[in-house]
């Protein structure tokens, strides 16, 4: 044999050396080189010592017949050989009964079983072992047993160049194929062995036999060249992670316990399953759910139950990469994780399979599609939680790590939350939601129903070097110069798991789940714009007809948008689908009620909701934590709710409201403690949503807590008007319109809680407590029913005029432009009267309500005025001939019924009917005052008995009697008062003054009555402009006294000289003249025959 070693020899020797056996080309071992290296073994193993010159094992039996020698080499070499050497066992024989076969030796079981693990054979007849497999034959182990004159059997020392001999003779020669076929093998005849004496030398044999099949797989995997294999580009062992466990080329919990052992001794073997991880990475990266991405799966869940393992591969650089480094769209790619989390039926394609032809489908496959998708998402985030759980459960570092990845994931995507987003640079939904799943999960735990650990989580969070970065979000109540000094002071200690994963989470819903949901409405939104642009773009199919070049091109545009709407639709439903989840979305629920306790707890600490009430109105001092924490904590409440309520109400129970009704009511009552007006006003949105009715419950979600809880009871009422106040200046460019929308939905939860005679006792109670407060309210519903009513009535009379335009003789002579002018004035018209319909309709039906529980408050002389004009002109508007422009095509259309509105405004007349102020009033209005107009509102109704009975109808008509007196009443007291002194007149109204008040800055003297209605709009000085409260006005005293003194001299006086013009004439007494007739109605005996022409019936019958 040569003494020279080629580098593979070397390289070998090297290794085997450091793994406890040497080598050489000859196959002779050195003690001493060997022994120094041996790594520890397991406990159940025996030190490996240097081989013996002479074996002590007694000879049974005579030794076979040696085989020739092998032919030499080529290059004049004998074939390399590799020999661990194994501690000779002591010569005793097996305590293991030995198989029934004629009295087999030590020698010969060591034989049999060596070739049966390895597949191997001394002799060349020998093609295939008992199981009909293919056996290789060794013809340089036989050679070199020849040279030593040894016996022909297969004995451990030998081992070394049989397996590189059946290596290179196996198929594709794929060593590791072969050797983990081998290794289970070995571990077999291990387990059958397990009840041997410790001692017994059978098991020295399978040990050396397990650790040299693990040493050549370790080479396969590390140094493929001593296989004379060329370095290989991917990892060897990521392939057979995939495989089945129990097949021969699987990799088995024995394989990876005895690989994960080797670990603290061998940085190769770590890195050797860490590069296998990335590489089964980056090749899932490149997959979706409708290739074979279950292995992966497996293979990763496999191999985190080993906390050896879960610690190297959290330790990769593709784990964590530093985040200045990746961009937000490629963390779900490049990072070691990512595509796992990335894994969706929400994917283009996947989404197409589940969704093919939804356009033409119905909703039973839609809706069975969605189940299928639904289950599907459920099994894959199933075992990503347990790939998650596992990481966070083997040690503290790994754990750590995890959680940073989640907050990689969560910064870097702040931008999914921007109002138009680029797909191209953020994570996608599928990623995003699965990432929200997980930490939902991961939630649970201490998420109980009790809320026992909620006080775990940190209120000093984000001052301890959080992981979520709220740097640049949006603030409850804190401008981001406090927001900066608050949080640039740390915070001593450290944060804890719950703490970490609980802002985790509600950071993960916002720029996840809640995202994706804010996304699907923009989807649709295009869908539709688009679906619209393709049915335009069809009509121009005629235009290309006589052109085949061009109707080829118009049909393959067309197709194309096509398939981009079916694509769109099909999104649109794996969403729906995903986003739909019952399971899902309960967790998101019980997720929601702990951010309303926290959130509670932090703002009323003395309480500890729910054990106790929070107490109102919160404190004039709001905690600067609570200030500086992100708005998008109290956002999560809103759009989870919204999204639940309006699509899967069923999930919600009981038990779940009333944190959710507390939070509602304390912001409202205690509005200063949210900035965002849009915030707040969310906050009585999930209140309308939580009352519209839903399947089994008529008052919806919230409706039987508001009815019940005792909080509500005291505070809902007051909270609602408050904002509704609140809602008049919101400080947005929007805020105009937006109130109206805002009280919109304030004006239903009311309505599903007027039943109660709890709330109608406590309005009674604002009424009279909170004078200022109420008028306040009332003067804005005043203004809003104005406002509604002369808007709508406006759209309808320039839609009639414009419809009598383009219908009407005269249609004919208009040219195409004006035509078209016309026509979308016409849509600008109608879509104006549809929206601004629905609220009219709202606002007067709760003034209706209101007025007829507190008709003394809407009598003060504040706001009275302004409701009798208000009434009066718009009843003048809907029975007078002006009705005539009111007549318009398909009323109902525009939620326009004339006859129930002018039902709501007679019964506000009704309700306040007993009110002197309001008789006064309604007689005092000199625009639209007419008694005419009572009469022709009784005719109208009339015809509908259901809105109105008989006796309702006297009552309206002696009210317009009461008027009518009133009105002459009046007059006459005028014509007492007779020349009235400038000085005792309002600088504003022009009428005598009753309780004339100083204003501080201009020192004008005017009515209070005046003044007080003016605040309620404008808070300033209406001669400067100055700000001005009603607390700040002086009585001026003297002044009433001589207004008083005054009314009284003239009416003496005038009383005196009409009394004496009567009996001079002898006419009947001043009193007699204004009397009431008796026996019938004055209005009533002055309506008009049937048929005359004030008789006004189209509107109604529009």
């Amino acid at each position: 044999m040569a003494d020279a070693q080629s580098d593979a020899d070397k390289i070998r020797n090297k290794r085997l050396a450091k793994l406890g056996g040497g080598g050489s080309s000859s196959g002779s071992s050195n003690p001493g080189e060997s022994s120094g290296a041996t790594p520890p073994l397991q406990a159940s193993e025996a030190p490996i010592e240097a081989p013996r010159e002479e074996p002590s094992v007694p000879q049974q039996t005579a030794p076979p017949t040696l085989a020739p020698a092998p032919a030499p080499r080529a290059d004049g070499r004998a074939p390399p050989r590799i020999t661990i050497t194994k501690r000779p066992a002591e010569q005793a024989e097996t305590a293991v009964r030995p198989r029934s076969r004629q009295r087999e030796t030590f020698e010969e079981w060591e034989d049999r079983v060596l070739c049966t693990i390895f597949r191997i054979t001394l002799h060349p007849e020998h093609v295939k072992d008992a199981h009909g497999e293919r056996v290789h034959f060794v013809s340089g182990v036989v050679a070199d047993l020849n040279e030593q004159e040894a016996p022909m059997n297969m004995t451990i020392p030998m081992l070394d160049n049989a397996i590189l001999e059946a290596v290179a003779a196996s198929p594709q020669q794929k060593p590791l194929v072969y050797l983990l076929g081998c290794w289970k093998r070995v571990m077999k005849q291990l387990r059958a062995l397990r009840g041997a004496n410790a001692d017994d030398p059978k098991l020295d044999v399978l040990k050396e036999a397990k650790k040299i099949c693990m040493s050549y797989c370790i080479f396969a995997v590390t140094m493929p060249e001593i296989y004379g294999l060329p370095p290989a580009e991917d990892n060897a062992l990521a392939e057979h992670l995939l495989a089945d466990p129990e097949c021969d080329g699987g990799i088995c919990h024995d394989f990876i316990m005895e690989a994960v052992s080797r670990f603290p001794e061998e940085e190769e073997v770590r890195d050797a399953f860490v590069g296998a991880v990335e590489q089964l990475s980056r090749e899932l990266a490149q997959m979706t759910m409708n290739m074979n991405f279950k292995p992966y799966v497996q293979a990763l869940r496999s191999l985190v139950r080993y906390p050896a393992i879960t610690d190297a591969i959290t330790q990769s650089p593709l784990f964590l990469p530093e985040a200045e480094s990746i961009e937000p769209q490629n963390i779900e790619l490049d990072t070691l994780l990512g595509p796992w989390f990335r894994l969706s039926p929400l994917q283009g394609d996947v989404a197409l399979n589940y969704f093919m032809g939804a356009r033409t489908r119905d909703d039973a496959y839609i809706r069975n599609s969605q189940d299928a998708l639904r289950m599907t998402l459920r099994t894959h985030q199933d075992e990503l939680f347990d790939i998650a759980n596992s990481i966070i459960k083997s040690s503290k570092n790994p754990r750590e790590r995890l959680l940073d990845w989640f907050a990689l994931a969560i910064n870097k995507n702040h931008k999914r939350r921007a109002l138009r987003i680029n797909e191209k640079e953020v994570a996608s939904d599928s990623f995003m939601i699965n990432i929200t799943a997980i930490l939902d999960r991961l939630c649970e735990p201490f998420m109980d129903a009790t809320f026992s650990k909620v006080d775990r989580i940190d209120i000093d969070y984000f001052r301890r070097s959080p992981r979520v970065d709220i740097h640049d979000e949006t603030k409850i109540n804190a401008d981001q110069k406090m927001s900066d000094e608050f949080y640039s002071h740390q915070a001593s200690g450290a944060n804890n798991f719950i703490s970490e994963v609980f802002f985790l989470t509600v950071a993960a819903h916002h720029y996840g789940a809640e995202a994706a949901n804010s996304k699907l409405s923009q989807i649709q939104r295009d869908l539709k714009a688009l679906e619209e642009h393709v049915a335009d773009f069809e009509k121009k199919r005629e235009q290309f007809a006589h052109n085949p070049q061009q109707l080829a091109l118009f049909e393959a545009a067309l197709k194309k948008h096509k398939d981009r709407i079916e694509k769109t639709h099909c999104i649109v439903s794996a969403v729906q689908g995903v986003l739909l989840d019952d399971l899902a979305q309960q967790r998101s629920l019980q997720l929601v009620r702990y951010i309303c306790v926290w959130i509670l707890r932090l703002v009323s600490p003395q309480s500890a909701f729910p054990k106790k009430p929070v107490t109102l109105p919160l404190p004039e001092e709001q905690p600067e934590t609570y200030r500086c924490l992100p708005e998008y904590l109290i956002y999560d409440i809103v759009d989870n709710f919204k999204f639940v309520t309006r699509n899967m109400p069923h999930i919600i129970l009981p038990a779940q409201c009333d944190e959710l009704v507390t939070v509602c009511i304390t912001f409202l009552r205690s509005s200063e403690y949210i900035k965002n007006p849009g915030l707040k006003a969310s906050l009585v949105t999930i209140l309308f949503y939580g009352t519209l009715p839903v399947r089994g419950r008529p008052k919806g979600i919230l409706g039987d807590v508001l009815n019940a809880s005792p909080f509500a009871l005291k505070h809902l009422l007051h909270a609602l008007m408050k904002f509704y106040i609140e809602a008049e200046s919101t400080g947005v460019s929007s805020q105009f319109y937006d109130k109206f929308n805002i009280r919109y939905e304030i004006f239903q939860v009311i309505r599903c809680i007027w039943n109660s005679s709890i709330y109608r006792e406590n309005l009674n109670t604002e009424s009279k407590v909170n004078v200022n407060f109420f008028v306040h309210f009332v003067n804005l519903l005043i203004n809003d029913v104005t406002f509604l009513l002369d808007e709508s009535f406006s759209a309808f009379r320039n839609i009639h005029k414009l419809q009598d335009e383009l219908e009407g003789p005269h249609a004919a002579s208009l040219d195409e432009t004006e035509k078209k002018d016309k026509e979308d004035a016409l849509q600008e018209n109608e879509r104006k009267a549809k929206s601004y319909m629905q609220l009219t309709n709202e606002t007067v039906s709760m003034l209706r309500v209101f007025t007829e529980a507190l008709a003394p408050a809407f009598a003060m002389s504040e706001v009275v005025q302004r409701l009798a004009d208000m009434l009066d002109h718009n009843l003048d508007s809907m029975v007078s001939e002006k009705q005539q422009n009111l007549k318009v095509r398909d009323a109902a259309g525009y939620g326009f019924d004339p006859r129930k509105l002018l039902s709501d405004m007679v019964s506000v007349y009704i309700n306040l009917k007993d009110q002197p102020n309001f008789q006064l009033a309604v007689a005092r209005d000199g625009r639209s005052y007419k008694p005419q107009n009572f009469a022709n509102a009784v005719r109208i109704l009339r015809i509908r008995p259901d809105l109105k009975t008989p006796e309702e109808l006297a009552t309206f008509l002696k009210f317009a009697d009461t008027v009518q007196a009133t009105k002459e009443a009046d007059d006459q007291e005028e014509e007492l008062l007779g020349e009235i002194p400038e000085e005792y007149l309002d600088p504003l109204m022009y009428t005598l003054m009753e309780d004339p008040v100083i204003l501080p800055n201009s020192k004008v003297t005017i009515d209070r009555s005046t003044i007080r209605s003016h605040l309620l709009s404008d808070p300033h000085d209406p001669f400067n402009r100055m700000a001005l409260r009603i607390e700040d006005v002086v009585p001026n005293t003297e002044l009433k006294a001589k207004i008083s003194a005054f009314r009284t001299e003239a009416r003496e006086r005038r009383i005196a000289e009409i009394q004496a013009q009567k009996e001079k004439d002898g006419a009947p007494s001043s009193a007699d003249a204004i009397g009431l007739i008796e026996g019938g109605s004055l209005v009533e005996t002055n309506l008009p025959a049937t048929g005359d022409s004030n008789d006004r019936m189209d509107l109604s019958e529009g």
